[in-house]
């Protein structure tokens, strides 16, 4: 029985094995192995059916460059999950969740952007609970393996039904308005079989390369034509970033044919040497032949192209031997004869140009994988929509959503790619599956009532656990359980999320002065009015004497109406006041 808290640190430890060259992944097993307590040979299994990892993938050239600790991005994760409320609202995000685990003692050196793309593809984000380089093929493994195809601009050209060729004299750099009077020029389509040395071209009139063309060349070369043995869709095909190979409906058509494409870089036309050859092949052999017996159309064209490839390939061109010569060949042989050499499970028809058509505007589809790790899809094929397992592909879980795209060959066979733990794409073929009796019930379902069945936990519920574990240490799941219900605080309380802000060093900012705004004066409150006695009062004790008669008779005849109390403290300054007389003895201000 799998321990169902172990995917998130087999998805580390996939990391650090990918991160360091084979040598080197000797200690990350056996620290494996001391931790988990399982033979490598189970280390291994389970790295592959969990997280998709597999010793034979190349180490990705970004490898190491950066790195998060798995217990930091399980708190992250944690944390954020903690925070989702009752109503499924989520009140903590990674920003704010990763600011605190910083002040924690936890140290994380990637951006935010990164943390969520992490979380995603462990199945730790709240939501949830991709480079292989092109390769060049080498060798071919049997005819229809590899296809080399490339298109080029031909020095034949037609007006009025009249065929012309291109001279120098005539079409040059200091004459190209010559040149743009050819309107539609006659672009010569190439394929040569990797294999079998099998070359066949085909001609088109247009104003430049399209993939319009490049449809109804492969629609040409692959199908099966009267008078011509070669025909088969490859696995392969290899051609040049031309705009329209690189067109999107081209390589849909291409993807539902299950044809893998490579580009060869720029200026690299080596890289295709066989098509190359080919193309030399029929300018020196087929179309040096048109100046002395010209046709007047494409068609015309195409027929004779036709004749003189099929006649090459067969060796049966008269006074000329046509044989491939290879160092690996015992004698010479003609390429038809390589090519017969493919075997009936090699050849694979090309649907009719109708299907093509459809398939090359098709597009891919979304599913969402079921919690019985099954998905439904109508195939172009099927009458119906089918069922179609995934629980036997790695890295597949319930709730996952998968890219999924119709394939011609097979039983209404599919393309499923999901992305891998490290953000690689996994491609997988699968077929519907057709085992239910007669009532529609799957056989392999448990009886009722005799056998018992259990599909083990999902990825989410495994990343939900590792989780739980971490906010909740020492628990049991009743344990963890009941803590949620009481609210008991994760991490045991000790996590601080709120005392280090009070600690933050602030800069400090210079504040400038201000201007106060003036109040209108009939905005401005009303001034509050003591009557003469209470004025009185107030006065006296705070001069402690009694006023004069004049200092009466004055403050009277002034504040008939009530004393302003904001006056008081300036009347009381005037009472005390002592100043020099004009006789030279002491008296008090006068009051004017």
């Amino acid at each position: 029985m799998i321990n169902p808290n172990i995917r998130d640190y087999l998805n580390g430890v996939a990391i650090k094995l990918d991160s360091v060259s084979h040598g080197e992944r000797g200690a990350i097993l056996d620290a494996a192995q001391a931790f988990l307590g399982y033979s490598r040979q189970t280390i291994y299994r389970q790295l592959k059916q969990l997280c998709g990892w597999s010793s034979e993938r190349k180490t990705r050239v970004d490898k190491g460059k950066m790195s998060v600790q798995t217990d930091s991005l399980l708190a992250l994760a944690a944390m954020s999950r903690e925070s989702v409320r009752d109503n499924g609202k989520q009140t903590l995000f990674t920003t704010t969740a990763r600011g605190i685990l910083e002040q924690n003692g936890h140290e994380i050196n990637v951006s935010n952007a990164t943390l969520n793309r992490l979380m995603r593809q462990r199945k730790l984000n709240v939501k949830a609970q991709k480079q292989a380089n092109p390769v060049q093929t080498l060798r071919a493994l049997h005819p229809n393996y590899v296809h080399e195809i490339d298109p080029s601009l031909c020095l034949i050209y037609y007006m009025k039904n009249k065929q012309h060729i291109m001279r120098d004299r005539d079409f040059y750099k200091n004459k190209l308005e010559n040149y743009a009077k050819v309107k539609y020029k006659v672009w010569r389509y190439t394929l040569y079989d990797r294999a079998s040395g099998m070359i066949i071209p085909w001609y088109v009139e247009a104003a430049g390369e399209n993939q319009h063309s490049l449809f109804q060349f492969l629609m040409f070369a692959w199908g099966k034509q009267e008078g011509r043995l070669f025909h088969g869709v490859p696995q392969l095909i290899y051609w040049d970033k031309g705009s329209a190979n690189t067109s999107s409906a081209i390589k849909n058509l291409l993807d539902h044919l299950e044809v893998k494409y490579f580009e060869h870089e720029a200026g690299n036309a080596r890289a295709k040497g066989g098509v190359e050859n080919a193309n030399n092949l029929i300018e020196t052999q087929f179309e040096s032949r048109l100046k002395f017996q010209p046709v007047s159309s494409i068609e015309e064209l195409n027929h004779s192209a036709m004749a003189w490839a099929e006649a090459y390939n067969a060796n049966c061109l008269p006074g000329q031997d046509t044989r491939l010569r290879r160092v690996g060949l015992n004698e010479p042989t003609s390429r038809q004869s390589l090519w017969q050499k493919i075997t009936a499970e090699q050849l694979r028809l090309l649907p009719s140009v109708e299907i093509c058509q459809a398939l090359m505007a098709s597009k891919e589809q979304v599913r969402q994988v079921r919690p019985d790790l099954t998905i439904t899809f109508k195939h172009p094929q099927a009458d119906n929509s089918q069922i179609y397992h995934l629980k036997d592909f790695d890295g597949i879980t319930a709730k996952d959503k998968v890219t999924i795209r119709a394939l011609v060959y097979g039983d209404c066979a599919i393309q499923i790619e999901v992305p891998r733990y490290d953000g690689e794409a996994l491609i997988y073929r699968a077929e519907p599956d057709r085992n239910y009796d007669e009532f529609g019930q799957h056989l392999d379902a448990p009886i009722i009532g005799t056998e018992f069945k259990s599909k083990g936990d999902t990825a989410i519920e495994h990343a939900a656990k590792a989780m739980d574990a971490i906010a909740y240490p020492n628990m049991t799941a009743d344990e963890i359980k009941k803590a949620k219900q009481k609210q008991v605080a994760p991490f045991g309380g000790k996590l601080d999320t709120l005392s280090y802000l009070k600690n933050i060093d602030h800069p400090l900012y210079l504040v400038g002065k201000g201007n106060e705004i003036a109040t209108p004066e009939h905005l401005k409150p009303a001034p509050t009015l003591l009557t003469l006695t209470a004025a009185l009062m107030r006065i006296t004790v705070e001069i402690g004497r009694r006023l004069t008669k004049d200092e009466n008779k004055w403050l009277s005849a002034r504040y008939a109406s009530g004393v302003p109390e904001e006056a008081l403290e300036s009347l009381i300054r005037s009472f005390t006041t002592p100043i020099i007389v004009g006789n030279g003895t002491t008296g008090f201000r006068s009051i004017k």
